[in-house]
């Protein structure tokens, strides 16, 4: 789904009070809002159940205690480094502010930079689908191996680069990026 798909999705779920209600003036404003806050929450919890699943795969894979034996010391930290990483990312979109300013807050967070982050978070939902093919590769790959090194280095990169995704998105939220 693309932004706009989402944004529709919600606005056909409206019930019959608020679609009545959207047509007095200053609200439908407000009302906009929110659905592209609602679209945003949506977007982020799509992204949050890839990483989960991701991280499932790898789970299941190396719960075999005969896969974990082929591990040398330095491969086990290339694992364990992978799920840290992949726990924080998760936490962090997870509990990322959904692009909401109350009416006294210093900084507020209008239309074009809640459709910004909207973009940033759709793009999120491409590279954590990327992350989910390339961890379905490593599944099949020998543990131990110089191409599992690699590929899991990789898969390392691929979570920080969405890491910096999420800080990107947080300074658009505090005002920092105009």
């Amino acid at each position: 789904m693309n932004e706009k798909e989402y944004t529709e999705k919600i606005k056909k779920e409206m019930g019959l009070f608020e679609k009545i209600i959207s047509y007095i003036p200053g609200y439908r404003g407000y009302k906009e809002k929110e659905i592209r806050r609602e679209s945003d929450r949506l977007v982020r919890m799509e992204v949050v159940n890839r990483l989960k699943a991701t991280k499932n795969t790898i789970r299941r894979k190396f719960a075999n205690p005969t896969v974990i034996q082929k591990l040398s010391n330095e491969d086990s930290w290339r694992l364990e480094t992978l799920m840290s990483r992949l726990d924080r990312v998760t936490q962090r979109i997870d509990k990322a502010v959904a692009g909401y300013a109350g009416i006294f807050d210093a900084i507020k967070v209008k239309e074009d930079k809640l459709d910004d982050i909207i973009q940033y978070d759709l793009n999120l939902i491409e590279k954590t689908e990327s992350l989910k093919a390339d961890t379905e590769k490593i599944i099949s790959m020998e543990p131990g191996e110089n191409e599992w090194r690699n590929s899991m280095d990789e898969l390392i990169s691929k979570i920080e680069e969405i890491d910096d995704f999420i800080n990107k998105r947080s300074e658009i939220l505090r005002g920092l990026v105009k």
